[in-house]
């Protein structure tokens, strides 16, 4: 789960950490904040403790231990679904009902990075590692050991909200590590991280259900948490301001002087919850990339409940075998990575050069462009191959081009925001995102089985590519008029249109 929610505690932990002033937006108008730059700085461009002087294998190690605490995170929303049919059974209520423990845990993995990705920033990344990972897993084995489904959705929705941090810190480690804007590489196994864990989650559940039972679905992530705790243990800070505090200090050297608390806490409101409500209403940029982002990521979960609705009435999957169908997501994935490196070095970095680090934004959005067209083929593949009379390895294969697609629709979302926003404002287009992205993925899976019931996964499945379709322009209006788009932002877009694309 992400950039975004670490940007926004990034930018309002930049100034809790300083002292001069500037003005940032909100709600359309200017409003004087205390801010400033911290005093403390590296020794020089080859200081030793900058972790981007770091050797190649400390960073990498500092940027998949991370990686692979979100995987796991987002592992454990997905793992859960194949459980529901024994939980509703066991505990004597609806599938709904059953499924709210899916959505509430994703509920909870949006609201814990709201505190969590500004506290990873004045006390640093690995005690925030540390201190939620236990806690996360103290709740996962609750909801392991529940007696009644009361105990179950409360323990899941608190793992989500203390597993949340992992995803918006782990994307401050690799902020902290890497040039995001240069480094596709980092950029692509911070999504590896973010959507492998929802397509692995089905295949590991599904066999653990089917032969060991739903708790199962729970113990292994309580196995695979409690064997992350020592490589985090090992693993060093990497955020700057931190280490360059902790610097000072042993040498006796003066800290910069702490803000008045008020308007700390006035701009943190403004970033993370104020500001990205009035964008989701009146910015047209972040309504657009939020609206299309949100929904490819809202089908996905949409996908853990028709997956096992399909493969199970149409071919006769058990629990295990359908949870293995969800290996075509999960390279469709990997694939989209692949495909973003490529278009990468293709488009961007040659652009990059030529403007001497200046380019059109409008060029962020040609992973979307490709996206647009992949999105909507999977899912029209999937809705008119999955049927009794096709073999089944074709509506497995359908998953790889709408997984692609959800990735380079994603990134491009993300890296065109990082483009066209300065960093407080660009903070609260990506809570807007977030918010909406959530919002979605939440409500998705609780009304699939009802409509894929009433329409059939043929028009069911039609109905997310139709609306696949309606959105696919999006890139496009971007790439054509985003010049005249940004001009119209009301939230301080960059306006110049004379740049490399």
């Amino acid at each position: 789960m992400q950039l975004q929610q670490h940007k926004v505690g990034k930018v309002a932990t930049d100034f809790l950490q300083s002292g001069s002033t500037s003005t940032t937006e909100r709600f359309g108008e200017d409003v004087e904040v205390a801010s400033a730059s911290s005093s403390l700085d590296w020794d020089g461009p080859d200081d030793p403790e900058n972790p981007f002087n770091w050797s190649l294998a400390k960073r990498w190690y500092g940027t998949i231990v991370p990686g692979l605490l979100c995987l796991l995170v987002t592992l454990t929303g997905s793992v859960y679904v194949p459980g529901v049919y024994e939980i509703s059974y066991q505990f004597n209520v609806s599938l709904t009902v059953a499924l709210l423990g899916l959505s509430l845990y994703v509920c909870g993995l949006g609201l814990g990075p709201m505190l969590s990705a500004p506290l990873s920033e004045v006390f640093g990344r690995r005690i925030v590692y540390l201190v939620n990972l236990p806690i996360f897993l103290l709740f996962i084995l609750g909801a392991a050991q529940a007696k009644n489904i009361q105990t179950l959705l409360i323990c899941r929705t608190f793992a989500g909200i203390f597993g949340g941090p992992a995803l918006a810190v782990s994307a401050g480690s690799f902020v902290d590590l890497w040039e995001l804007k240069t480094s596709g590489l980092a950029v692509s196994v911070q999504a590896i991280a973010t959507f492998m864990g929802p397509a692995l989650g089905p295949i590991v559940g599904g066999f653990l259900a089917e032969k060991k039972g739903w708790r199962w679905t729970l113990y292994i992530v309580l196995i695979f948490g409690a064997a992350m705790i020592a490589p985090l243990y090992f693993m060093q800070e990497t955020y700057k301001q931190v280490i360059l505090k902790r610097r000072a200090l042993a040498r006796g050297q003066p800290l910069p002087p702490k803000p008045d608390p008020k308007t700390a806490l006035k701009l943190i409101f403004t970033i993370t919850l104020a500001r990205p409500t009035v964008m989701l209403i009146k910015e047209p940029i972040v309504q657009a990339v939020s609206l299309y982002s949100s929904f490819a990521f809202a089908v996905l979960f949409g996908f853990f409940e028709a997956f096992p609705f399909t493969f199970s009435r149409e071919y006769g999957f058990d629990l295990g075998k359908t949870g293995g169908c969800f290996a075509g997501i999960g390279f469709g994935l990997l694939l989209g990575c692949v495909l973003y490196l490529i278009q990468d070095k293709i488009f961007f970095a040659p652009a990059y050069k030529r403007g001497n680090g200046v380019v059109q934004p409008e060029i962020r959005m040609i992973p979307a462009m490709i996206g647009s067209f992949l999105m909507p083929i999977g899912m029209f593949w999937f809705a008119w191959t999955a049927k009794k009379d096709i073999h089944w390895i074709s509506a497995v294969l359908a998953g790889i081009p709408f997984s692609a697609g959800l990735v380079l629709v994603f990134l491009s979302a993300i890296m065109y925001i990082l483009e066209v926003y300065p960093p407080l404002v660009a903070a609260s287009a990506f809570a807007s995102l977030g918010l909406l992205r959530y919002v979605l993925a939440m409500a998705f899976p609780l009304f699939t089985v009802q409509m894929y019931e009433r329409l059939g996964v043929g028009w069911a499945t039609s109905t997310f590519g139709l609306i696949s379709v309606a959105l696919m322009p999006i890139p496009w209006v971007f790439m054509r008029w985003g010049p005249r788009i940004r001009a119209a932002s009301k939230f301080d877009a960059i306006k110049d249109s004379n740049l490399q694309l």
